[in-house]
């Protein structure tokens, strides 16, 4: 049992999509609609969010490559015009198993690009399609909406396929917040390893979202889904139903003439008889120090194995914690701790399982548009000692 256990967690750290860090909203006091031309974050970087980092390295490049290298970016930009944006994500990862004869690897994991028009100042279309492989049940290889926004300060709606606004979206899929610490679950069930999720990265689904951040200092969301996709992931619910509902509120307040920067939120999906809820808290100060936490509990009625048809009825309850600390000690150096808890509680025998998460590593901006990251990871579960890996990843961006 302990084998399963250990590749669910290895297959979380398998695949990570690239989106908003909630450290840089709390190291910068901006949120992420600042960088992203999505609310939420993540896909296609605005003018600020492409400027932001463009020039940010641990070496810097001889002047004159610097200009040609800026020349051809900003050459690109101005031919694609000032009202589309175009982007990408390439992150490789290099891992090791936790079983003591597996050995270690090093593969793409993935290529994202992204794209946005405006075509008014109140109508704008946006999407992203994902050319690496499908690894989890719901993922979706592309997503797209049209956005509508009478004015700044007006309300947005937006239509399309994507992802709804829940929780904190992170550019890292290997924390716990979004998993399931899946030990009672059997084998055929677990089988592939991978789909233990209560969404999935890149999910996206048809769905109509309104959105409202004219004030600097709130977010809401509401928005209504089919749940035809999101019922393809693991665990799911055996209703007549066909939408899910979601919604989450964010207050941003800053402190101390700007220098102190909080967020606290909550979001809340409800799918027929399951529901995932979701509590945010974070504090930084501006350009030194950042901790942000996050809380997800879900009930869970039915869980599916690879066999669409063979869904049984297993009510119980999952509940996540997570905190990650992260210190600026130069824009191009980042390191960072986090720890994380996840417990899964079957109501039918009360049995539950237990698995913590520690994080130690760095983000580090080698070169322009170049991040690497160093990590150890340490797992404890309910059997004796603990397991540890060193990995890193690679990310190329745009």
């Amino acid at each position: 049992m302990k084998q399963l256990i250990l590749t669910v967690i290895l297959a979380f750290c398998l695949i990570v999509d690239i989106h908003a860090l909630p450290q840089m909203s709390l190291l910068s006091g901006n949120r992420c609609s600042s960088c992203h031309v999505n609310q939420q974050g993540g896909g296609t970087r605005n003018d600020l969010g492409w400027y932001t980092y463009r020039d940010v390295s641990a070496l810097q490049p001889a002047k004159g490559i610097m200009e040609d290298f800026w020349g051809i970016q900003d050459t690109l930009r101005e031919w694609i015009g000032a009202k589309s944006n175009i982007g990408f994500d390439m992150r490789f990862q290099y891992i090791r198993s936790r079983n003591p004869e597996s050995e270690a690897s090093f593969f793409p994991m993935q290529f994202s690009v992204y794209g946005h028009h405006q075509f008014t100042p109140w109508l704008g279309i946006e999407g992203a399609y994902n050319a690496g492989p499908i690894r989890y049940k719901g993922q979706q290889s592309w997503s797209g909406s049209v956005l509508l926004q009478p004015g700044i300060d007006l309300p947005q709606v937006r239509i399309g396929m994507f992802q709804p606004t829940i929780g904190i979206k992170n550019d890292d899929h290997t924390t716990l917040n979004r998993q399931i610490a899946a030990d009672w679950l059997t084998p055929e069930i677990l089988s592939p390893y991978n789909q233990m999720t209560l969404i999935a990265p890149h999910f996206a689904s048809p769905g109509i979202e309104l959105g409202y951040e004219g004030l600097h200092w709130l977010s809401v969301h509401a928005g209504v889904f089919s749940n035809a996709i999101l019922n393809q992931n693991a665990v799911t619910h055996d209703t007549s139903g066909s939408l899910a509902f979601t919604s989450r509120i964010m207050f941003w307040p800053r402190f101390f003439e700007n220098s102190l920067n909080t967020y606290i939120g909550a979001s809340i999906l409800v799918n027929g008889e399951m529901s995932i809820t979701q509590l945010m808290f974070g504090i930084g100060l501006t350009d030194q120090l950042s901790l942000n936490m996050e809380s997800t509990l879900s009930n869970i009625s039915h869980d599916r194995s690879i066999e669409p048809r063979n869904t049984t009825f297993r009510p119980s309850e999952s509940r996540t914690i997570s905190a990650e600390l992260m210190y600026q000690i130069e824009p191009w150096l980042l390191p960072y701790f986090r720890s994380e808890y996840a417990e899964l509680k079957q109501d039918a025998n009360m049995q539950s399982t237990v698995i913590r998460q520690f994080i130690i590593g760095a983000q580090i901006f080698v070169l322009p548009n170049v991040e690497f990251r160093p990590e150890y990871r340490m797992f404890d579960t309910y059997r004796p000692g603990m397991i540890g890996r060193w990995g890193a990843q690679l990310h190329l961006y745009y």
